[in-house]
Parts: structure tokens; C-alpha cells; sequence
């Protein structure tokens, strides 16, 4: 009687582990195109909605080459910021609609750390003294995800920096 116990347990292990599809996804992989057109339509809704937030704004902002939008509230002097750089700096971070989700002050090693590439790029326009007003597109700050606390996925994000010291 154990034994066959046994073997209707084996049998039952071994057919639960089939490597089956789900049968409750209707879900088809996506192609590379599909991706790429889902991709270049996010980043056209960003744009959008960064372009409606500029025209309510009273601020004059500049766009990089990456989608990094920018405002200069002070300049500063000295050499910009470079990687490698050591820089301790002020922040405030909000999304877009102006909850705000993280200040404080760090100081940060350029390049060497999880900063978004978004702050990272900002911070690289920067001089000691500088004050700066970013408005970073998902794809430059936290993506689809966003950061598991304070931030939601696809979350356009302002940060106002000034550079404290440059090491």
C-alpha cells in the first residue's frame, strides 16, 4: 500500500510539471518592430505631455539631445561637473503633477553610482553654485517600473539641483 502510494505521488509530480503554456494567456510575443513602434510611441506621449507642461510653465526650458529638458534658476563657476567628479548637492525631486517624492542633499561619485542617467547628464551641465530646474522623461530617470516606493512607473520627474561643492 506505500508503495503504491509513492508511485501515484511520483506520477502526479511528473505530470504537474510538464512544461505546458499557460492556457489563460491569450498573449502573443511581440515583435522587435512592435516593440520599437510601442517604444516610439511612450516616448511621443513624454514629449507630448513635457510640451503641454512648458506651455503652462512660466519658465523658459531647453531640451538636450537625450530628452533631458532644463532651466537655468542660477549659474555657478568653475569647471562643470565631469565623471569621476565627486559632487555633493541639494535636491528636490516631484513628479510631474508636483508630488514630491525625494530631497535632501548627497554627494555622489559622477557616473559611479545608480543616479538616473537623466541626473547624471544634468548634473554634468552643472558648475559649483549652479541651480538648475530638470524635467527627465522616464527613460532617463526610472522607467517602467519606477523605483518601488515613491515613484510609479512611467513617472516624469522634476528635479531641482544646486551644486554644492565639486571634488
Amino acid at each position: 500500500m506505500r508503495q503504491a502510494t509513492y508511485i501515484v505521488m511520483i506520477a502526479v509530480i511528473a505530470i504537474s510539471c510538464q512544461n505546458k503554456p499557460d492556457s489563460r494567456s491569450k498573449a502573443t510575443p511581440r515583435t522587435e518592430a512592435e516593440l520599437i513602434e510601442i517604444n516610439r510611441s511612450l516616448i511621443t506621449q513624454d514629449r507630448n505631455t513635457i510640451n503641454e507642461y512648458i506651455s503652462k510653465s512660466d519658465r523658459s526650458f531647453t531640451e538636450t539631445n537625450t530628452g533631458l529638458w532644463y532651466s537655468i534658476i542660477g549659474n555657478g563657476s568653475g569647471p562643470a561637473v565631469k565623471t569621476g567628479d565627486n559632487v555633493s548637492f541639494d535636491y528636490e525631486c516631484t513628479l510631474l503633477n508636483g508630488n514630491p517624492c525625494y530631497s535632501g542633499t548627497q554627494t555622489i561619485r559622477v557616473g559611479y553610482t545608480d543616479a538616473g542617467s537623466g541626473v547624471t547628464e544634468g548634473l554634468q551641465m552643472m558648475q559649483k553654485g549652479s541651480d538648475y530646474l530638470f524635467i527627465v522623461p522616464p527613460y532617463l530617470a526610472f522607467g517602467l517600473t519606477g523605483d518601488g516606493a515613491k515613484i510609479p512607473g512611467r513617472s516624469i520627474l522634476i528635479y531641482r539641483i544646486r551644486i554644492k561643492d565639486i571634488n
